[in-house]
This record gives C-alpha cells, sequence and structure tokens, in this order.
C-alpha cells in the first residue's frame, strides 16, 4: 500500500515531467523543420517520457489523474504536430493508450492488494479485539476468583475461629470482627438474639452503635423474625413493605440494611444486621456473605448457650436456683482474700428453716421443695449486687455479705427473718408461716479463715434454735 509520502513524490515527478516534457517540445518545435532527422529521435524519447508522466499519475492521482495526465500529454503532441505540421508524431500517441493500460492495470491490482490488505487487516483486528476482549473477560475472572477466594478463605477462618469459641460475648465479638472484615465496615453490626422466656428480641452484642433506637429490635428485624428469611432494603424511604411510621423514626439511624436470621436446629435464635447511613451500601453479594457468617455464627452462638447453660448447671442447685455448695466455698475463699487486700469486711450468714420436717409431714414431701424455693426468693431479693448466695445442704442456706461488718449484717439479717416471718406460703389452700434461724459470723472480727467463719456461724445457728428458734445469732 503506497503512503501518502510516496503518492506526493510520485505526484510531484508526474507533473515536474509533465511540464518538463512540454516545454521541451516547445523549444525544440522551432527548429524540427529545419533538421527533422537530428529532432526526430528526441522529440520521440520526449513523447515516451509523457508516458511516465502518466504511469506516475495513476499511481499517485488515481483514475482521474492518470486521465487528466494522459489528455495534457496528448494535447501536447497534437499542438506540436500543428505547430509544426508534421502529423507523423501524432501516431506515437498510441503508446498513451498502453501506459493508461498499464497504469489502469497496476491501480486494479493495487486495489485488490489494498482491499486484500484492508480485510486482512480488519480481520486482525477483529482477532485483536476478541482476543483483547477475552484478555479483560479472563483477568475479570481472575479478580473475581481471587476475590471470593479471600472470602471464602475468610469464611473457612471465621468457622475455625467460631468454633474454638464457648464465651457468648467472645462468639458476638468475633462475629461483629469478621462481618466487618469480609464486607467492609460500611457501618453498624448489631447481634440480636431471642428472649426465649417472653419471646421477644434482645439486643446482645453491637459495633458502631453509639446510638441504637431500640434495644428490642424494630420493624425490620421483627419482619425478618416473623418471615424466618433474610432481608436487604437498598434505601428504607423507598422501600413500601414497611410502615411510615417505622421508616420516619429509623431514617436517622440507617438508611440502608441488611439483616439474615439466625437458624439453629430449624429455630430462629436471633438475627445478624448491618446497617449504614448512606443509600445502596450493601448488595444481593454482601447479603449472601452475611447468610454464611449467620449461619457459621447461629451454631457458635447455640453452643455457646448450651455451654454457659452447662456451666451455670454445675454451679448452680437445679431446685433454688441458687449457687451449689463447692461454688460458695470458692468464691467464699476469693472474698475473704479480695476483702485482706482491700482491708475491707465480710460476713457470713447460715439461714436453717424452723421445723422443716413438719411441713413434709404436714402437706406432702413437695411442701419442703416448695418452702426451699420460696425462702431462696426472698433472700436473693434483699440481697445488694455483688452479694453471693447459695445452697449449702438439706435446708440450709448461705449468704456471703461483702463489705459489711457485724453490726451491719445483723442488722440486714433481722430485716430478712421479719420479711419471711411475715410473708406466709400457701400450700394447699393453707397458709403457712415459715420461720428461719440465722447464724452469724464477720471477717475479720470472729476469724480470718473460711473454714473457722463457717464452724463460728453454724455454732451460733446453733445457739440460735436452742434459743428458741426465729432469731438471729451473732455471738
Amino acid at each position: 500500500m503506497a503512503t501518502p509520502s510516496r503518492r506526493l513524490i510520485l505526484g510531484a515527478l508526474s507533473i515536474a515531467l509533465l511540464i518538463s516534457s512540454i516545454w521541451l517540445l516547445s523549444e525544440l518545435s522551432f527548429g524540427v523543420k529545419s533538421n527533422p532527422p537530428f529532432y526526430f529521435n528526441l522529440i520521440v524519447a520526449i513523447i515516451f517520457s509523457f508516458n511516465i508522466a502518466v504511469l506516475f499519475a495513476w499511481f499517485a492521482f488515481r483514475i482521474l489523474g492518470g486521465i487528466l495526465v494522459t489528455i495534457l500529454s496528448f494535447l501536447a503532441v497534437l499542438w506540436l504536430d500543428l505547430r509544426t505540421g508534421l502529423y507523423g508524431y501524432s501516431l506515437f500517441t498510441l503508446s498513451f493508450f498502453i501506459a493508461i493500460f498499464l497504469g489502469y492495470a497496476s491501480f486494479r491490482i493495487k486495489n485488490r492488494i489494498d482491499s486484500s490488505y484492508t480485510l486482512k487487516l480488519e480481520k486482525l483486528d477483529e482477532q485483536s479485539n476478541v482476543l483483547s476482549n477475552k484478555i479483560a473477560e479472563q483477568k475479570r475472572m481472575i479478580i473475581s476468583l481471587e476475590e471470593k477466594l479471600n472470602r471464602y478463605s475468610t469464611l473457612k477462618e471465621i468457622a475455625e475461629s467460631l468454633s474454638t469459641q464457648l464465651s457468648l460475648n467472645d462468639v458476638n465479638k468475633l462475629i461483629i470482627e469478621k462481618a466487618q472484615k469480609t464486607l467492609g465496615e460500611a457501618g453498624r453490626v448489631l447481634i440480636f438474639l431471642v428472649d426465649t422466656d417472653k419471646q421477644e428480641l434482645m439486643l446482645s452484642a453491637s459495633q458502631g452503635a453509639s446510638r441504637v433506637k431500640t434495644k428490642k429490635g424494630d420493624v425490620f428485624d421483627h419482619w425478618v423474625l416473623r418471615h424466618r428469611k433474610s432481608l436487604i432494603t437498598e434505601d428504607i424511604v423507598r422501600d413500601f413493605r414497611f410502615p411510615a411510621d417505622g421508616v420516619e423514626e429509623s431514617k436517622n439511624f440507617f438508611r440502608s440494611l441488611i439483616i439474615v436470621p439466625l437458624v439453629s436446629e430449624n429455630k430462629v435464635i436471633g438475627i445478624l444486621r448491618m446497617d449504614s447511613l448512606q443509600e445502596f451500601m450493601f448488595a444481593q453479594d454482601d447479603l449472601r456473605l452475611l447468610d454464611i457468617i449467620g449461619h457459621l455464627g447461629a451454631v457458635a452462638i447455640q453452643n455457646a448457650l448450651l455451654y454457659s447453660r452447662i456451666q451455670e448447671l454445675a454451679i448452680k442447685d437445679g431446685l433454688t436456683g441458687l449457687v451449689v455448695r463447692r461454688y460458695f466455698l470458692e468464691r467464699f475463699l476469693q472474698e475473704i482474700k479480695r476483702a485482706a487486700r482491700n482491708n475491707r469486711t465480710l460476713s457470713l450468714l447460715i439461714f436453717d428453716i424452723d421445723y422443716f420436717k413438719a411441713y413434709n409431714d404436714r402437706y406432702g414431701h413437695t411442701a419442703g421443695d416448695l418452702v426451699l424455693k420460696h425462702l431462696a426468693r426472698t433472700i436473693t431479693s434483699m440481697m445488694r449486687e455483688g452479694d453471693i448466695v447459695g445452697r449449702y445442704g438439706g435446708e440450709e442456706i448461705v449468704a456471703l455479705l461483702y463489705g459489711r461488718d457485724k453490726t451491719e449484717a445483723e442488722s440486714e439479717a433481722e430485716e430478712i427473718r421479719k420479711v419471711i416471718r411475715n410473708k406466709p406460703l400457701t400450700l394447699r389452700r393453707h397458709a403457712a408461716n415459715i420461720t428461719v434461724s440465722i447464724g452469724l459470723s464477720s471477717y475479720p472480727e470472729d476469724a480470718v479463715l473460711e473454714e473457722e467463719l463457717i464452724k463460728v456461724a453454724d455454732e451460733r445457728l446453733y445457739k440460735a434454735k436452742a434459743r428458741g428458734r426465729d432469731r438471729v445469732c451473732s455471738g
């Protein structure tokens, strides 16, 4: 294919050759009659030079240029014949037809070559575009696979991490951390668990939630709990599935959200939620990933709840809900050490139900259990935060009062005794008046070791019974 620069050169040569040939003919026309043989060969050579100009014109200017130069060349020779009166030179213009033929043939061949070259170039461009698209698609697939691999690797890490956690707080913290790592810190992350007693949602953990409108969930959370399926809302203002008043209350806290139910053993135990103040923050892929995290998290939460229940059963009495004797003694020792470090006092109370056997004899064997449960509830309700109440054995209940000396403890024990006496329990439709005897010892006034404190309190308990029961004995 001729480049524009080559065509320009050929065009310039064609014009130059045409002009120079015409000028030479005009110069030679003056002497051709005086010496015809001498000028004949020279003029013939000039006429043939027109053929070169014609060929160059075909290459440079295509058909129109070739024909125009041919006509000018023919007119130049005809002018020579008319000027000299020698008409034989016009015969040599037949060579112009050969030049035209060659020019036209070369033009056609060149066009075919150009067309073939252009077609091949277009095919190469097409193939190049196809390959470029395939390469771009492959790159996108590689990037997508890398992202999926990273996410699945993170999900594997989540599953492994959750399987090692038994504390509910640690499980919640890990779920929130991994959700933010996998989906990005788009906004708040909230975990609500179902309170099985009240059958309502309760906020269990949150991150980035400086303001939570309600700790019992909103219309979106209740929708997920009721329908047992995931929810994505790109903009709550445009989502007409929910009542306007609920949306109006919520739009200042978030605008987009994704929520998945936490399902364990075909039962919804809670929900996992992410929301943001920005609209269109979450996509379907985010919802799918959160759903996977939710499934893994639900199993871990259920395991943590079961473990907590087992731990609770291990340290709490099944009948009264008070801590068992072993755990109470462990805590008693810890509290004495803490009191020693902080130079504080503590007091021990031992409660014993007066005439306990009589309740079983009069009202049946279950009556004793009801009396113990009633006593445990009453004592526990009158304790301060940090106090420890346990079942010591049989009908005996112990209470550890941290930070109270003997005088304060005796006053509290007396108040508890009066409340118990003045709060009858209905047994088989009869009001039964219950009384207790209480033995009291204090650290460090009576002893500094837990065994000695228990021994002193136990001795004083028997003194209270010996003195007529329904009383507190502290000395």
